[in-house]
């Protein structure tokens, strides 16, 4: 399973952006083959970006994608409350913010191991592989 950040995603679904390119033919591959999986949180994060970057219209429309696609969506609870205050401590150094860490926390509560991102912060946690379809395009997904 491959969870994909809200930065891939932003790519993606804005035409606008130079990375948009990097991103499309690799996201729908994924999404053909069912291995993605996103949190809550960066649901949230994405559907924010929509509204405000592409107007409601065209947001409500691009936001449909995460009800009609089979999608896992990993919950972040306050349950995982005590796991990211010690994942913060020993990362937040390494430039990742607290909705970042919480991917992580999801990421190893699932058993995930794959991450799409290009946010070159996460490389630097030992516990994910970080898959950058933009810094390499010849990845396979």
């Amino acid at each position: 399973m491959n969870v994909v950040d809200s930065n891939i995603w932003c790519y993606y679904f804005d035409k606008t952006l130079p990375e948009h390119k990097y991103v499309t033919d690799f996201i729908e591959k994924i999404i053909y083959e069912q291995k993605v999986a996103i949190t809550n949180i960066i649901l949230l994060e994405v559907l924010h970006f929509l509204f405000k970057r592409l107007g409601a219209e065209k947001g409500y429309d691009k936001a449909n994608i995460f009800q009609r696609g089979n999608f896992q969506i990993l919950e972040f609870t306050s349950n995982d409350f005590n796991k990211q205050i010690e994942l913060m401590k020993e990362h937040a150094h390494k430039g990742l913010g607290s909705r970042d860490i919480s991917i992580v926390v999801c990421m190893e509560k699932a058993g995930c191991k794959n991450l799409i991102t290009h946010d070159k912060s996460f490389q630097n946690i030992g516990t994910i592989n970080v898959i950058d379809p933009i810094a390499d395009p010849e990845i396979d997904s």
